[in-house]
């Protein structure tokens, strides 16, 4: 599936876009990680959570030169204001 923008889409900066700028993201990573510390032995869960990660980077890198593209310079503030989908991680 490929990432898009529609027309009317705007800059949201609030709620949980005011602590992460992919919330989707870091919820899909909180339950895999949940999910596979519970289930999954450590060898096993560490090579799921590579290629998941690899994957998840590729989407967000895909996800904001979009960004980047239709909002410029606001979109750069606040990327460097706000960390990605890992606290701590810009």
């Amino acid at each position: 599936v490929q990432a898009g923008l529609n027309a009317d889409h705007e800059l949201i900066q609030s709620g949980p876009y005011r602590l992460v700028r992919h919330p989707i993201y870091a919820s899909m990573l909180a339950l895999f990680l949940a999910t596979g510390l519970l289930l999954t032995p450590w060898l096993r869960l560490g090579i799921a959570l590579t290629i998941f990660l690899i994957g998840q980077e590729t989407r967000v890198h895909a996800e904001e030169r979009l960004l980047i593209a239709r909002f410029g310079k606001q979109y750069e503030d606040y990327r460097k204001r706000v960390w990605a989908y890992v606290p701590c991680i810009r």
